[in-house]
């Protein structure tokens, strides 16, 4: 028994029971009053059942009723599952559960937020993959699928929203509304939603094909100046336009969004009821790539009205059935659809990018991976499933072209609609439509973890080309070899400039593979296999390709210079390249950069790389912070290339100390003094103890909202004190004390850039305590401090590794967190010690070579 859910006992439960209906009532009248709790809730499900016992998932707080068929029974409730015995078999029968929920604060079930603002009450619900059954009881798994009715009582002034439209609304005293929403399609537990508060609303409208759709976009009434509807609506608008042709059509009755406060997640996709976090909320001027970014999470959203909640996978083994294609056409759509044309771009520099680290680590697993239970689930939302299965796809649709694959995806919902699916499914439906055999693809891309690597070898007589060869070789982790369909890229030095000579369109399906028509012509000066990024490889770039980048990078057209700077990093990361000559690089080509995503991923590396590769190279990182403040000042005024590279600056300044208070006193002609910016300035003089107590509480009166609270808790804890220190781990670590935004706030104060000495103190605590806060804390929470509390000095290597090898039996979702940042600490020391960087030889690190710090024995990792 307990909170955990097995693939097993689940399957055998949704062969016993039949749910025809279920109706939940919820009560949120007293949410206003903090003191309050819980809500009562009551449930009803009509079901028929093979089997006279089974369970109801539930972890509330109270059981107060069970009846079947009107009459009591005796309350069997252990904090996580309802027991249900001597129920009638092969007829239907009704089972009534009343109890109490309580409110949450970690971003799981009923959350509720008061806003410091005006100080309003705002509760929305969360439940991917597992919490609907903190809020109501039910069987938790996405194979069964009732209709439900859902029933809200609330003020009356309030926002009371579900997946379905209102149907009835009555008042029942005291202020207080009771509403009912009409009955759902068949519907998992974890798409049902309820949203309650006095959110600002402005509506809109969508012509589909069916009829009218009514659409909604919400926030909180203190963020309503920021919302930025008519952009929102178009995006939205857009996107049904199309997806209402290559999917069929929409069938969940309205489409209401609503940014939702402390959000765990960027969003889910409830169906009729989409969440976002705030963070989509732009408090401050956001740059193009930040808007496509937001675009591709409301276009990936709504695409899961079809791929997840029209057709569920089985399991949670098939989590990919709904996220990869959703991450898929969230870029696609953001071009074909909404008009940015960097989608692409902005998913090759970033998304992808991790998804490589992702794919690099020893927890690494297939798209398609071996979820066994609940536990592993929640930690299976990552960059492979999302954005390694995504390119995935990209190559799926090269191979059998995109009409064939919109006609398999219609084939797919029209044979599965309202029910659940399994790969074989998909595949019978793709192979259908597009004649091809689909099952080696499927096992040689979904199947297998890890990636290839692709290298140009080059066999030349006197400068020219006698044959040119793409040598596909294992990666990290690697176990399997997959089909590319990708492009060679073959570059020249022109009178000073890199420019392409051609570009060879490979399919490569063996070891080596001889790219043809090539031979007689000189030798390029770059050659770049996937230039144009049609797969998922990591690419080994030659000595002279390598050089010829570093020099030459900014020459290349957007979509190269993106692979290729990934290509350069992934070499730090290897130690093929040495920080100083990447940063140097982005030093010389980032300020000509004209892609905003593609520079906030440059600056993103060279900020990882100062700060976890080479930490005692201070000339390295002074030049650095000067460069950016010299580029900041020689912008234009107002331009996003000020904003973004002053706030580099800003943070770069952490690192390397100097003053920004010219920055804060408006000495940068023409930039925005935001919130937001002005937060950011003082954290990074509080991570230098430059300011007082009295700054940030002036900082703060200044902008008391939410934002800026959780800003102020992130600098008044960055300061170098070491009491602030162990007062924020204290207060973190409390359970049921802090919130989840706020968690994060003190972990990042404590840890904040150049404090690594500060922070020796709390390895000792952070791995003596981990079985107690995985045990005790909600999984949201103890995820965070997980993450956010693992030792970052590679000092603590050996430290991490008898913490593993002396837990073997600790929970497979908690050794895989830790396993991930152990391998990460390892790659820093693999790249410290080869930039020379000081203490990089010591204890655990001496020794480390490349294979170590990629790869590790698992034991129970479980996934």
């Amino acid at each position: 028994m307990g909170a955990n859910l097995t693939r097993e006992e689940t399957a055998a439960r949704a062969r016993a029971i039949h749910i025809e209906h279920q109706r939940v009532s919820v009560d949120v009248c007293d949410a206003e009053d903090l003191s309050q709790p819980t809500y009562p809730v009551d449930t009803t499900i009509t079901l028929t059942t093979s089997e006279p016992e089974t369970w109801l998932d539930y972890q509330g707080d109270a059981v107060t009723a069970v009846l079947v068929d009107g009459q009591p029974r005796a309350i069997e409730f252990d904090g996580a599952r309802i027991r249900l015995r001597d129920l009638p078999t092969g007829v239907p029968c009704v089972i009534d559960v009343q109890g109490a929920s309580r409110y949450s604060r970690s971003g799981e079930g009923m959350h509720r937020f008061r806003d410091p603002v005006d100080g309003e009450t705002y509760l929305y619900t969360q439940y991917e993959p597992a919490d609907a059954r903190r809020v109501f009881p039910c069987f938790e798994q996405p194979d069964i699928k009732p209709h439900f009715t859902f029933e809200l009582t609330g003020p009356s002034g309030w926002q009371l929203l579900s997946n379905q439209p209102e149907v009835s609304r009555q008042p029942v005293g005291n202020g207080m509304d009771h509403v009912t929403f009409a009955p759902t399609p068949p519907l998992s537990t974890y798409l049902t939603c309820l949203v309650a508060g006095p959110y600002h609303r402005v509506d809109g409208q969508w012509a589909s094909r069916r009829g009218d759709v009514e659409l909604a976009w919400l926030c909180r009434a203190s963020l309503a100046q920021y919302l930025d509807t008519e952009e929102l609506l178009r995006i939205t608008t857009s996107g049904l336009d199309h997806l209402d042709v290559v999917f069929g059509d929409y069938v969940w009755g309205k489409y209401h969004q609503v940014m939702v406060p402390e959000y765990n997640l960027g969003a889910m996709e409830n169906p009729g009821l989409v969440t976002y976090t705030e963070g989509y909320v732009f408090r401050s001027p956001a740059t193009p790539a930040q808007h496509q970014a937001r675009a591709n999470t409301i276009l990936h959203e709504m695409s899961h009205m079809w791929f997840g909640d029209l057709v569920t996978p089985r399991w949670w083994s098939d989590l990919w059935l709904k996220e990869s294609f959703a991450e898929f056409m969230g870029a696609h759509l953001s071009k074909e659809a909404a008009g940015f044309d960097d989608a692409w771009l902005n998913f090759t520099g970033g998304r992808k990018a991790r998804a490589h680290v992702a794919d690099s680590m020893p927890t690494t697993h297939p798209i398609v991976a071996d979820i066994t239970d609940l536990e592993a689930a929640k930690n299976n939302f990552d960059a492979i499933t999302y954005s390694k299965g995504a390119s995935a796809l990209t190559q799926l649709v090269h191979y059998v072209g995109l009409e064939s694959f919109f006609a398999g995806c219609r084939l797919y919902f029209e044979r599965h609609a309202y029910g659940n699916a399994t790969l074989t499914d998909f595949l019978a439906a793709l192979t259908e439509t597009s004649g091809r055999d689909l099952q080696s693809w499927a096992d040689a891309w979904l199947k297998t973890r890890g990636h290839d690597e692709l290298t140009a070898d080059v066999l030349e007589s006197g400068g020219l080309l006698e044959t040119l060869s793409i040598r596909r070789g294992p990666g990290p982790m690697d176990d399997g070899t997959r089909p590319h369909a990708t492009t060679i890229g073959l570059y020249d030095l022109v009178d000073g400039r890199l420019q392409l000579r051609a570009r060879h369109d490979v399919l490569i399906e063996a070891d080596a593979t001889e790219v043809p028509g090539v031979a007689g012509q000189p030798v390029p000066a770059a050659i770049l296999p996937n230039d144009t990024d049609q797969t998922f490889v990591r690419v080994r770039l030659d000595d002279g390709s390598r050089q010829a980048l570093l020099s030459h990078i900014s020459d290349l057209e957007p979509l190269v210079r993106a692979t290729s700077w990934a290509a350069l990093f992934s070499d730090v990361r290897d130690t093929g390249l040495h920080v100083a000559d990447y940063v140097a690089a982005v030093i010389q080509h980032g300020p000509l950069e004209d892609r905003t995503g593609t520079l906030a991923a440059l600056i993103g590396h060279v900020e990882d790389a100062l700060e976890r590769f080479v930490p005692d190279d201070a000339e390295l990182a002074e030049r650095w912070r000067d460069t950016c403040r010299a580029v900041a000042q020689d912008s234009e005024p107002g331009s996003m290339r000020q904003l973004q590279w002053a706030k580099a600056h800003i943070r770069a300044a952490a690192l390397a100390p100097s003053d920004v208070t010219w920055i804060l006193n408006g000495e940068l002609a023409g930039l925005r003094l935001t919130d937001d910016l002005r937060w950011l300035a003082w954290q990074s003089l509080a991570v230098q103890g430059r300011v007082s107590a009295d700054d940030l509480d002036g900082a703060l009166a200044a902008d008391d909202t939410a934002a800026g609270r959780v800003a102020h808790l992130r600098a008044w804890y960055s300061r170098p004190e070491q009491s602030l220190k162990q007062q924020a781990w204290d207060r973190a670590h409390v359970v049921d004390g802090e919130t989840n935004d706020d968690v994060d706030a003190l972990l990042d104060g404590i840890f904040a850039p150049g404090q690594e000495s500060l922070t020796e103190v709390f390895a000792e605590p952070y791995f003596a305590s981990l079985p107690d806060v995985w045990r005790d804390h909600p999984i949201e929470i103890a995820r965070r401090l997980v993450l956010g509390g693992f030792p970052t000095d590679v000092a603590h290597l050996g430290r991490a590794r008898t913490w593993l090898d002396e837990n073997p039996a600790a929970p497979p979702a908690l050794r895989r967190l830790v396993i991930e940042c152990e391998a990460e600490l390892r790659v820093a020391a693999h790249v410290r010690r080869a930039n020379g960087c000081r203490g990089a030889d010591s204890g655990a690190v001496a020794g480390l070579d490349r294979g170590q710090a990629t790869s590790f024995d698992l034991g129970a990792v479980g996934t």
